[in-house]
């Protein structure tokens, strides 16, 4: 159950080492349900800045060339960056407080350990 856990907090914290590695990793080899969920999460959460960056970097393109202003672009630009930065910020609170959670969840919290 010991190693449940910390395998379980690993997956959050691994956000500070090798974000994509550790989780993909541990969902391959866990041996229970709760982990590989946990792993998943984490996964995800990793991935959401990623891909938000790729999302922002295409609209001040298109933005770019629909418009001959630099100032719309720019302002376009400025305001992604910002919620970008915002949505690392959260994710990174959100995985710190939930390895945080895995690591001092009761053995019969459900949300934190297999049933099976």
């Amino acid at each position: 159950m010991k190693d449940q856990k910390i395998l379980n907090a690993l997956s959050y914290f691994s956000l500070f080492f090798a974000p994509l590695i550790v989780p993909i990793a541990i969902w391959i080899f866990s041996a229970t349900e709760s982990t590989k969920h946990h792993a998943k999460v984490a996964l995800l959460t990793h991935i959401l800045p990623t891909i938000g960056a790729i999302v922002s970097v295409f609209i001040v393109g298109v933005v770019g060339f629909s418009t001959n202003s630099s100032n719309v672009t720019g302002f376009i630009g400025l305001g992604l960056i910002v919620s970008i930065g915002i949505m690392i910020v959260v994710l990174a609170i959100f995985n710190i407080v939930r390895g945080i959670q895995a690591l001092v969840a009761k053995d019969d919290d459900p949300l934190f350990n297999s049933i099976d």
